[in-house]
């Protein structure tokens, strides 16, 4: 892609300017799922943990009022957020595609990702604009999403709620290393939570995207500016 994707630098901040990581397109679509999933999730967690063994304890109610509501939120905030961002429908058909497609890299990111947060010495492989983690993150996602909602409104409105509570619930344990991996990687692991804030605000440094993304970096902004040079 070749999309305006560098923040103009100012006087002040010239080349250590930061960067644009993420439109607001794709800022609204990653919230509009992570808000109502993170709230689904914490609220099952304490139904199934504080209220399936005594159902009778006070506030069980609202607790499940609010995962169903939350439930709906799933399905129609991120709705929402597609039809708003549908012109940059290119992007996020270019998101799809950098987190369905794997290169050995990817896998070898994987393997190493672990012992690399602990031995700072180990070079991680190159990675695009996701890592192996938010692919499989991403992956899993895009692959659950359809049967959250599906289980989610026969466990409601069928008498079949017993085989579609397992699986919602088998899928949602299944998400659990994603999600505390995710929010570890984001909130405190000090070498990657610095990249929240392009969650946020959209721009990230352009150093800390050199470092952690360099294959995305040279591809979107240093061909980019070469190009601009050349002109």
């Amino acid at each position: 892609m070749s999309d305006e994707l560098i923040h103009k630098p100012t006087a002040k901040n010239n080349e250590s300017t930061k960067i644009l990581r993420f439109r607001m397109s794709e800022r609204l679509l990653h919230w509009s799922l992570a808000g109502p999933f993170l709230v689904c999730f914490m609220t099952a967690v304490i139904l199934i943990i504080f209220y399936n063994p005594f159902p009778t304890r006070p506030y069980r109610l609202l607790f499940s009022w609010v995962h169903r509501i939350s439930g709906i939120l799933l399905l129609i905030l991120p709705l929402f957020a597609i039809s708003k961002g549908r012109h940059d429908w290119r992007l996020h058909f270019y998101n799809i595609k950098q987190a369905w497609v794997w290169t050995f890299e990817d896998i070898k990111w994987l393997m190493l990702m672990g012992i690399a947060t602990i031995f700072k010495k180990i070079r991680l492989p190159e990675q695009s604009k996701f890592n192996a983690a938010e692919k499989l993150n991403f992956m899993y996602l895009m692959v659950t999403y359809p049967f959250y909602i599906m289980t989610g409104a026969l466990i409601w409105f069928t008498d079949v709620a017993f085989v579609s509570w397992l699986l919602h619930c088998y899928m949602a344990m299944l998400a659990t290393p994603f999600i505390v991996g995710h929010i570890f990687m984001a909130t405190i692991n000090p070498d990657t939570r610095v990249g929240l804030h392009g969650m946020f605000s959209g721009h990230v440094d352009r150093h800390w995207a050199k470092h952690h993304y360099p294959r995305w970096y040279r591809e979107h902004f240093e061909q980019r500016l070469g190009s601009e040079t050349e002109k």
